[in-house]
């Protein structure tokens, strides 16, 4: 009932919006995408109503039909993302960006709860490390409670704040829940050493807002990180070689793990490498078997410390693929995660099912399998160590998280030397 509650409300907030209201022949396209989408949820979703009930679920479209003649355009996607967000599930998604938008140029990311700024474009650099306050009034708590029901991809608190980081910075989005006006800057308010910071700001299209830096900082290109052939998988071999630190950023194909794996084990034979790290921060997902596919081609190298020196690292970006492969490797290669808590559950709905509404040509999926890959109440991996970030640490570039693993591999160096 508390997510039929917060639809109720961002259904109250969306008639605020200002903006066009759809013409009889837009209505007529968007109640044939609506048909259509129910129909795809109700016969393409593993189990839809897992979460939301079948009534609700039925409501809410109905309501929303009937709105569409007092509603724009990202008024009636803001109510689809909203009804899509509350299915339930991380892979139960819709997705906004698959139509014309553009964003605010600024990235953030979360320290100590507190929102701060760590890209904008030229204009903005000034409030690069600033905490965001307020975007028209409203607070960052505000907004988080009203914008991440709306939000895809999300399976925990975790991946909440990860999703939030990015999609407050989209116009669109903003714009469907009645928190901006079309053609006028939204008025942001930031803190910055103590200093109260006032800025009118329009939004950039999203060629611009590109160029600037992901909210996960990856360190790895501190390092002469090695192709090995596998696409989203780069080596590197640190302490003299004695460390194996796989960069597993993105998921290659089950075919290019295969036609790459005696190159790599010839490679890490001559390295005579014994620990191994496995990176799965900032991993969105792909297939999990194609991770699978990577451990067992691991597996045959004895020369590794399969008892104590296999680690994995995750953070709140490590989501679906990424996450199952933590689970597995902690189980099938002994691994200690090393970390923040993953963004993706591990009993969770997932494999995603996609589809495209007719008319608008918007994309979606719903979840078409459920994988209980802990069998415990949980709703995330959470970390053998748990090693945070400050954000001093980010930015001066510390990767505290690499540094407690390789400090900890001394210890076990250490102890090894002194038996």
């Amino acid at each position: 009932m508390k997510l039929v509650y917060r639809l109720l409300v961002i259904t109250l907030c969306s008639f605020a919006t200002y903006a066009d209201t759809l013409s009889i022949k837009q209505q007529q396209a968007w109640l044939e995408d609506i048909n259509f989408f129910e129909n795809q949820v109700r016969t393409k979703h593993i189990e839809p109503f897992h979460t939301l009930a079948e009534n609700d679920f039925a409501r809410l479209l109905k309501e929303l039909k009937q709105d569409l003649p007092l509603l724009s355009e990202p008024q009636v996607e803001a109510r689809l993302m909203a009804i899509t967000g509350a299915i339930g599930d991380g892979h139960s998604n819709y997705f906004m960006m698959s139509g014309p938008h553009q964003h605010f140029p600024l990235r953030y990311k979360f320290f100590d709860n507190k929102l701060h700024v760590i890209d904008a474009t030229k204009p903005y650099q000034h409030l690069i490390g600033a905490e965001l306050k307020t975007i028209n009034g409203l607070t960052v708590e505000g907004l988080f409670e009203l914008i991440t029901p709306l939000l895809p991809g999300i399976d925990n608190q975790f991946s909440a704040k990860t999703r939030f980081e990015f999609y407050l910075t989209l116009h669109k989005l903003l714009l469907g829940l009645g928190l901006i006006k079309e053609s006028a800057a939204a008025q942001f308010e930031f803190e910055l050493g103590g200093n109260t910071l006032n800025e009118q700001i329009i939004p950039v299209a999203m060629s611009e807002f590109a160029k600037l830096s992901s909210a996960f900082k990856n360190h790895s290109d501190k390092f002469n990180m090695l192709d090995i052939g596998m696409p989203g998988i780069s080596l590197n071999l640190l302490k003299e070689n004695k460390v194996a630190y796989f960069d597993f950023n993105a998921y290659p194909s089950f075919e290019q793990v295969i036609a790459k794996c005696k190159a790599l084990l010839k490679q890490l034979k001559a390295a005579k490498s014994k620990y191994l790290i496995i990176d799965f921060r900032g991993n969105g997902g792909g297939s999990f078997y194609n991770g699978l596919a990577f451990s067992s081609c691991l597996l045959p190298l004895d020369q590794f410390d399969w008892k104590a020196g296999v680690f994995v690292l995750t953070d709140e970006h490590t989501f679906s693929a990424a996450m199952s492969n933590t689970v597995q490797f902690k189980q099938i290669l002994n691994a200690r995660i090393f970390g923040t808590p993953t963004g993706g559950d591990p009993n969770q709905f997932s494999e995603s099912y996609r589809f495209v509404l007719p008319n608008s040509k918007r994309k979606l999926s719903v979840s078409k399998r459920y994988y209980p890959f802990l069998f415990e109440d949980t709703d995330a991996v959470y970390p053998d160590e748990l090693i945070e970030t400050s954000w001093l640490d980010y930015q001066q570039g510390n990767d505290t998280v690499l540094s407690a693993v390789l400090t900890e591999i001394e210890k076990i160096e250490n102890n090894t030397c002194s038996n």
